[in-house]
């Protein structure tokens, strides 16, 4: 095997974000192979600055001195906490379905006299309760390139809708961690298959 030179990495950078897909329940591979059914998969639209986030967690390490020296003896690690994090500044029915895990209910309400919305003296629309409920989603991030994925097997997340009539509209914050980290295909940067 040949050293490699920085200069033969180049190509290997996944850079910038074109599109962010949910799948719901998680990715499900057997053996490293698996097929995404087109109903479980949702584009989400994410926030341009600071939208999107993730890191696997940076480790502890634990170091062990002895009198005398002032280099470690040895030194043990703890895995960190990894965290995702994806802001969605929509609140379309089917996205706050997908991150609340419930279809929530209907409601309609007549206004009072000469209040209106659109126009209308009455609005309909879909409810949700404010308890937090962990949901299970798999993730494919496209570069902006689209020539490559960032794949995420299987996230577990809360969300929190959050609107503080700042320069952001109403946002669905999801903030979650890996589930499927100890599996060996857990996360990766895919590229395009050679048929």
């Amino acid at each position: 095997m040949t050293m490699k030179k920085k200069q033969d990495y180049q190509s290997d950078v996944f850079s910038g974000i074109s599109s962010v897909f949910i799948a719901k329940g998680g990715i499900k591979t057997t053996g490293g192979t698996g097929t995404i059914s087109e109903d479980s998969l949702q584009e989400f639209p994410v926030s341009d600055d600071g939208g999107f986030s993730w890191d696997t967690g940076s480790p502890s390490v634990n170091r062990f001195k002895i009198k005398g020296l002032n280099a470690a003896w040895t030194c043990t690690f703890t895995p960190g906490d990894g965290e995702i994090k994806l802001e969605i500044p929509c609140h379309e029915t089917s996205i706050l379905q997908t991150v609340y895990g419930t279809e929530g209910v209907d409601v309609n309400l007549t206004l009072p006299s000469g209040f209106t919305v659109g126009g209308k003296n009455a609005v309909k629309g879909k409810a949700f309760a404010s308890t937090q409920k962990a949901v299970y989603l798999g993730m494919l991030v496209l570069n902006e390139t689209e020539d490559k994925l960032l794949y995420i097997k299987k996230c577990k997340f809360m969300a929190q809708t959050m609107f503080d009539a700042s320069q952001k509209p109403l946002c669905v914050v999801l903030t979650g961690d890996m589930v499927a980290g100890a599996d060996s295909d857990a996360f990766g940067i895919l590229e395009p298959a050679a048929e």
